[in-house]
């Protein structure tokens, strides 16, 4: 039998007419339908009340701000809470009473008895419920039944505002606050989120939790991006062979229409070098870089002409670079970790680029020492021959590369990754087999190998330059700009100068962001924008690329057939190298042909006044001389010619041509050791 309750005596104003007592909540209505009908009667007295129950409802329904008027005067005043609960109990036995007579002679049982029995909302079934309607007043006195009582049936009861008083109170029985705080959940639920948690949190780790100090960052930005800038710029030597003849062979064949020609190679290879230059210190790195890369993909795989294989290496360097966070972090330290998976990257791909070298060197002729001891001359050759033999060493080179495919992507292992490597490359430096600036370059991506504590320590003490070079100001930026445009006009370089002044748009859309952004440029925009123009003076100055290319221009389109233009590019490159010896008698031979034969000789002759070793110059002046009827000037050019270089066949078949006879051998002079341009030959 249900336990009987008592139920709670109701409050009430003053001035409300105290209700009828409310029956027992443990009567058996069940057993006596009759009961029930005394509940009905006993509730009569209050159908005044009743209707106003029902204004008030409709009251609320028509307007919702009395609806929340009410709601907030029941939460806040309890004696209004406590007469709602005792109008709610009254209209519960009114409905039960109501709903028992409708009901059906078959019904198991009905609401009211449910209602009794504890647990017996919940258990009661959907079918059972559309029998039987219920207002949402009963359904808000039974324990758990708002939450079990279908929509359907709420919709088929009347609702009184009474009754919704009576719900809202029925809800804070059953709940023990109205805050929006959440339940905790059962501690097994909450170990095994965590647990899930931590596992989604581990699964990425490799790529996404790797972290390197700030210090290594910028020691690496700045020593990769300048080797890089300085490769660029050693690059343009080779310009005037891209597109000579209107002829291009692209590594991929979709680009033998766009591949570069001599004039957008050298000039994308000067952007290159000074864009690099910029990223080194990091200026604009989320605008050059990509830029840079995409540039650099273009150039290498446009043409067959670059045929360094570690090109491709960096091409894709700097692809992964441009997601790196390059950019100092606000308030960061030397010692303050950064992620980038794209470190890591990069480190997958150094390990991916050594595991290939070694497969690829996985034959006879390597395993064996031929290819080495072909390669290896010299002191160092002698040295490996006399010692551990070619045959160890090519296996050393083998097992190296693979412990480092294996280690150099591990933390752990950096102690003895960075040593072995950085070994490693050295050597292939000192041998002398480096290919271009590879070497360099390896060097420089091993600061991302060497471990963070050496670079934390080494910046913690450059930390102030840092400091400096992060400091806004205007007068840097202004001096960099004038300075840079001066530097621009001293490079030799083929329009240099008119790149250069291109270049000023770099620092002047730096400044136009900082003003957006409400501060200065840095100190460090200024003086990289001079030391990439510098670059540019530097390599012109100090290297031999501009005499190369105006020597390689000259003679490509020479032997292109447009004397025109080889006249051009000979003639700069007399003016940019007076001491070459090659500009002179290669402009003194189109002068010649012409038909300038006065100026042709005044370029010969002092061809043969800088190298009067090399036999071509006066050879080339006795033609002339033969041609023009002048016989005795011509066989004293031929017999100077042998005395240069008696081994000269040219020289000594004239010599024969014009005397009839052999030439006297003569004490021949000390030979010249700089060798005849090859790109130049008779």
């Amino acid at each position: 039998m249900a336990k009987k309750r008592r139920p709670k005596r109701p409050r009430f104003k003053q001035g409300d007419k105290a209700p009828a007592p409310a029956p027992s909540a443990s009567t058996e209505v069940d057993d006596d339908e009759d009961d029930a009908g005394d509940a009905t009667a006993a509730s009569a007295a209050d159908a005044a009340k009743a209707e106003a129950s029902d204004a008030a409802k409709a009251d609320v329904l028509t307007d919702p701000a009395n609806a929340d008027a009410a709601k907030a005067d029941v939460l806040t005043d309890p004696a209004n809470a406590d007469a709602a609960k005792a109008d709610a109990a009254k209209a519960d036995v009114v409905e039960r009473g109501k709903a028992l007579r409708t009901a059906k002679a078959d019904q198991p049982r009905s609401d009211v008895a449910d209602r009794d029995k504890p647990g017996a909302a919940r258990h009661t079934t959907n079918a059972d419920k559309s029998q039987a309607p219920k207002s949402e007043v009963a359904d808000r006195g039974k324990p758990g039944a708002a939450r079990n009582t279908a929509k359907a049936d709420k919709s088929q009861a009347p609702k009184s505002e009474v009754a919704d008083r009576g719900k809202t109170i029925g809800t804070q029985a059953d709940k023990p606050s109205r805050t929006k705080t959440k339940a905790p959940l059962p501690k097994a639920i909450v170990r095994s989120e965590r647990a899930s948690s931590a596992m989604l949190a581990r699964d990425p780790v490799f790529w996404f939790g790797f972290e390197v100090a700030w210090a290594k960052l910028v020691v690496s930005r700045f020593i990769i991006f300048m080797l890089l800038a300085l490769d660029a710029a050693l690059q343009i030597s080779h310009a005037p062979r891209y597109g000579a003849g209107d002829f291009n062979v692209a590594q991929l064949p979709f680009l033998d229409a766009i591949g570069a020609g001599r004039v957008l190679f050298g000039t994308a290879q000067l952007a290159l070098a000074y864009m690099l230059v910029m990223v080194a210190f990091g200026v604009a790195t989320r605008v050059l870089l990509p830029l840079s890369a995409a540039i650099y993909a273009w150039l290498y795989f446009g043409s067959q002409l670059d045929s360094y294989q570690h090109h491709y290496l960096v091409a894709l360097v700097l692809v992964i670079a441009c997601f790196v966070p390059w950019q100092r972090p606000a308030d960061a330290e030397p010692s303050t970790p950064v992620r980038s998976w794209a470190v890591r990257l990069l480190l997958v791909q150094l390990a991916i680029m050594y595991l290939w070298a070694a497969i690829s060197k996985m034959d006879r002729a390597w395993v064996n020492g031929t290819t080495l001891s072909m390669q290896m001359t010299g002191t160092v050759g002698s040295l490996i021959a006399k010692t551990i033999g070619f045959k160890i060493a090519s296996v050393l080179v083998i097992a190296v590369e693979l412990a480092l495919a294996a280690m150099v992507w591990a933390r752990p292992a950096w102690k003895i990754a960075a040593p072995l490597g950085l070994l490693f490359h050295l050597g292939i430096i000192f041998t002398g087999l480096e290919i271009g600036l590879f070497a360099f370059l390896m060097l420089g991506i091993y600061t991302l190998v060497v471990p963070d504590a050496i670079w934390v320590a080494v910046m913690s003490k450059l930390e102030g330059i840092a400091r400096l070079f992060a400091k806004p100001t205007w007068i840097a930026w202004a001096l960099g700009l004038v300075t840079s445009i001066a530097i621009a006009k001293l490079v030799r370089l083929e329009d240099a100068f008119v790149i250069g002044l291109a270049t000023c748009m770099v620092p002047l859309g730096v400044a136009v962001h900082a003003l957006v952004r409400g501060t200065r440029p840095t100190m460090a925009v200024g003086i990289a924008h001079v030391l990439a123009l510098g670059l540019w003076l530097l390599v012109d100055r100090a290297t031999s690329v501009t005499t190369d290319y105006y020597r390689y221009w000259g003679g490509s389109q020479r032997r292109l057939g447009s004397p025109q233009i080889a006249e051009y590019a000979y003639r700069r490159f007399t003016e940019v190298a007076p001491d070459e010896e090659a500009g002179h008698f290669q402009l003194g031979r189109l002068l010649v042909k012409r038909g300038a034969i006065e100026e042709g000789l005044v370029e010969l002759r002092e061809a043969q006044r800088l190298e009067p070793a090399i036999a071509r110059g006066f050879v080339e002046e006795a033609r002339v001389l033969q041609q023009q009827g002048k016989t005795a000037e011509a066989i004293e050019k031929a017999k100077q010619a042998t005395y240069a270089d008696p081994s000269h066949a040219q020289a000594r078949a004239l010599l024969e041509s014009l005397t009839g006879n052999k030439p006297t051998p003569m004490p021949t002079p000390t030979p010249s050791d700089k060798p005849i341009d090859p790109d130049d030959p008779e």
